[in-house]
């Protein structure tokens, strides 16, 4: 039993991990277009919103999952028409009235802890670095039940490193504002080498896609 599991026994099945709250405000101070950090900025998705709308033709999504949605700063200016899409944040945001009023669907999901409607691909931007393996390794198997695709961030080893001397075991044991980096093709993820990658304006990390059916 994984310690996250641990975790959810004690606080019962209806509650969301209360190690979660403190992504409730965000990282409003890093970009002043989005709540989401830097990270979510018009200026550095350029290159993630150019390859997310090739992924969508190339592979014929028309279901569409955004886990860690937070304020769509981003993904609000892409053309969806044509797409069922659902954005998911373990947290409301103060966009979302706006949003929905402009047709979005979104819910207050932990993905960690809860299931998500089936769709062709499930985006998972800038989440996981900010989680601990266990809970990683439980929204995996939850993505894996209702997706098609995941495209999620992860990193290729630091060329600067010796050979396997990057590690996934080294990371952080409880949520953090922080990011740590994380290779999805090592274990004890084992998603193996992504069918397609979407470089980001940061060193060594990318925006893998993976079949979930393998």
């Amino acid at each position: 039993m994984s310690q996250h599991a641990g975790r959810d026994n004690a606080r019962g099945s209806d509650e969301r991990d209360p190690s979660l709250e403190i992504f409730s405000q965000g990282w409003p101070d890093q970009a002043p277009d989005t709540v989401c950090g830097w990270g979510s900025s018009e200026p550095h998705t350029q290159l993630v919103r150019k390859g997310l709308m090739t992924i969508l033709e190339t592979y014929r999504v028309t279901t569409l999952n955004d886990a860690g949605c937070g304020d769509l700063a981003w993904m609000s200016t892409l053309d969806l028409r044509g797409i069922s899409y659902v954005g998911y944040d373990v947290h409301e945001r103060a966009t979302w009235p706006e949003l929905r009023r402009k047709g979005y669907r979104l819910q207050v999901v932990d993905i960690t802890s809860e299931d998500l409607r089936p769709a062709d691909l499930l985006i998972c931007r800038d989440v996981f670095i900010h989680l601990p393996n266990d809970m990683i390794l439980s929204a995996l198997e939850r993505f894996r039940r209702s997706c098609r695709l995941l495209l999620t961030t992860s990193y290729t080893s630091d060329p600067a490193l010796e050979k396997g001397a990057f590690s996934n075991f080294e990371r952080m044991s409880e949520p953090s504002l922080r990011h740590s980096k994380l290779d999805l093709s090592l274990p004890p993820f084992d998603l193996g080498q992504p069918l397609e990658r979407i470089p980001e304006n940061s060193p060594n990390k990318y925006l893998g896609l993976w079949d979930m059916r393998l």
